[in-house]
This record gives structure tokens, sequence and C-alpha cells, in this order.
């Protein structure tokens, strides 16, 4: 094998490895236009089966489930383009929160703000505003405010900010991680984050005897593929496939390392 299909070899590897991995990143949902199935289309409302193609409806055309799924944004009882968190009459939290695209609704002026203007970071916030900042969520400990690492360090009325991050123990009296589906507990079984402050997760599901668990691929049909993964899996040549991007950057830099190996 000359260096060239070396190269193209290890790229190959090395993405497989990337694209096969049980952590999902909830960014990567599938998209219209990667399903290549009429079945597979219809799961999302934002999606339309044309002509065998599956694409994104217009926003104009999408009811609110759909909307709240797109890039769109619902306002006022419809769905348009969206513009910026700003532009957009709301009346309370809610109505920001169906805006999506990380608005966020700020008490004191009753108006929605993007959390890019979010500029200060945790360790800049007083106790009042310790929440969320640019660095991600915060909490109030050793007299400052921080980055929020541990859900242990959260009291029961912070506890649920952590989201599936943390859990309430009721026997233990205490905030605990749920790094895995098995240990989601009475929460909601849809995905386990094994760290705080992302949004990589693991795909859960209920068993026949309503145990949380894994999601499992190779126990899947065209029916449930997606459906069971929330719409991060389809239905390809009788395999329950992820659609997860090729992680072009891990694929730059093993591009490199090869060359370097190789030379």
């Amino acid at each position: 094998m000359n260096n060239f299909s070396q190269i193209i070899s290890t790229i190959f590897c090395l993405s497989t490895l990337s694209l096969a991995q049980d952590l999902i990143y909830l960014g990567n949902q599938c998209t219209c236009e990667q399903l290549t199935s009429s079945f597979d289309c219809q799961y999302f409302s934002k999606c339309q089966f044309v002509n065998q193609v599956c694409s994104q409806k217009s926003c104009d055309q999408m009811n609110f489930e759909a909307c709240q799924s797109s890039d769109c944004a619902w306002n006022n009882g419809k769905c348009s383009t969206f513009t910026n968190c700003q532009d957009y009459k709301v009346s309370n939290n809610q109505d920001c929160s169906n805006l999506k695209h990380d608005c966020t609704y700020n008490n004191l002026t009753k108006i929605c703000q993007s959390k890019e203007q979010i500029k200060k970071s945790c360790s800049e916030l007083d106790q009042t505003n310790c929440y969320q900042g640019i660095d991600g969520k915060c909490i109030y400990k050793d007299n400052k405010c921080q980055i929020w690492t541990n859900c242990e360090d959260a009291e029961y009325g912070n506890c649920a900010y952590g989201n599936n991050h943390c859990i309430w123990n009721t026997q233990q009296n205490k905030c605990l991680s749920a790094p895995s589906c098995q240990q989601i507990g009475d929460q909601l079984c849809l995905f386990a984050f094994p760290y705080m402050n992302q949004i990589d997760a693991y795909i859960c599901q209920y068993d026949k005897n309503g145990n949380c668990q894994d999601f499992d691929t190779s126990n899947q049909n065209q029916e449930t593929c997606i459906s069971q993964s929330y719409g991060y899996y389809q239905w390809i040549n009788g395999k329950c496939t992820a659609c997860q991007q090729i992680n072009f950057q891990l694929i730059s830099s093993a591009l490199v390392l090869t060359f370097l190996i190789l030379s």
C-alpha cells in the first residue's frame, strides 16, 4: 500500500470511530435532507417528502410543533424566519423560550436577549445573578460564583437547574449526577448527560419492564429506529445508523498526523 492509500485508510478508520461512539451531541439530530425514506422523513413535522426527496418546509408552513424543532421562530401564534431574540415582543419567559435560538428572558428589563449577550463569566457574577455565565451554568459556592462542575455542590432548590445532568436523591437527601441511563431514576428516560455544562449525551429508552436503559441499535427495526432514538438515528440499508456529522476537525488532525508518521 502506498503512502497516499495509507493516509486515506487512516482517515477513514478514525472518522468511522468518531461516528460509532454511543455518546451523541444533541446538535446532531437528523436533518430533513439527511433522511432517505418517506417513513423516517414523516417522523419530523418540519419535514416533507416530495418527489422522493425529504426537505424542510418553509417557516410559514409550520405549526407550533414543527416550528419548535426547526431553525424558525414561533411568536404571536405563527412561525416565521428567525431574526434576533430582541426583535420580538414577548410577555413572559415562555414567549421568549418559544423563540428558541438560545433566547433568554431578562426578568428585569422584560425583554428577550440572546445568550451571546451574556458577557460575564461565572466568576464575574454576584450571588444574585449567579446562574448563567458565558462559560456555562454557575453555582454560588465558598462565598463566590463559579462554574458549576459537580451536581453534589447544589442544594435542593438548585438541583433541578441541572436539568438531566443532576437528580435529587431523596434517600441520600442530596443532589447527584446521573451519567448513565440506568442512574436516571424517576426522571424522564430520554437522555443521560455524563458531563456538566456539555450537551453530549447517551440516548435512553425504557425496556419491557419499564426500566431506563441505553438505546441499543441492534434491537431496532425500520419502525422503531428513528422514534426510539428521538430523531438521532435513521434506518439505512437494514441498519439503525446515526445521523451525526463527520468530525472534520478530527479528520484534519488525522491527516496532519499521518503525514508526519509517513514522512
